[in-house]
């Protein structure tokens, strides 16, 4: 729509008390892969932080995957009171997540032995990852994820918490 001659358009200025402390585009858009038992814990203190948002599950289970959804709409439901607050998409395999250009991160809880590909996969599509332990099976996989993120310049976290929490140095200190 054109402008009437000699009318000004000055650019509108929304102060942030209308759209909220953790405006939407300030979120961190998190896709969840593999919805099993282990990422459950993970995924919920994640979606506690306001500044994230767990937008998208990806398993190859269907049942896991319909739980992983309800978990998550489930939990934003209970936060805000709002049920239509997020409606989780989903994904029979994790590579059409990837190509998802509004996830800006992933969760990766696979099992144990599928942990390095998503990853790799994730830091080629520019996407930032918190990984489960462990990283990789071999070290060659070890060394193409460490190569492939620094490349990428994306940020992997590795999920060992529990390593350097206070009973566990003193069990191995006691072993």
């Amino acid at each position: 729509m054109a402008a009437a001659a000699g009318t000004m358009i000055l650019p509108t200025i929304v102060p942030a008390s209308v759209i909220g402390k953790n405006p939407p585009s300030d979120k961190i858009n998190i896709g969840w892969i593999g919805c099993g038992r282990q990422g459950r814990g993970d995924i919920s203190d994640t979606m506690r932080f306001d500044t994230a948002m767990v937008v998208a599950v990806a398993d190859v289970d269907s049942n896991r995957m319909t739980l992983g959804k309800q978990l998550v709409e489930g939990f934003y439901t209970k936060k805000t009171g709002n049920s239509n607050y997020v409606s989780g998409k989903t994904f029979g395999d994790y590579k059409d997540l990837l190509l998802d250009k509004s996830i800006d991160a992933v969760m990766i809880t696979t099992p144990d032995h599928w942990h390095s590909q998503p990853a790799i996969e994730a830091a080629l599509a520019g996407k930032d990852i918190y990984l489960e332990k462990p990283t990789s099976l071999t070290i060659t996989e070890g060394r193409l994820l460490s190569d492939v993120v620094t490349r990428k310049k994306v940020i992997l976290q590795v999920g060992t918490q529990q390593r350097s929490s206070s009973q566990w140095r003193y069990a191995a200190e006691f072993v």
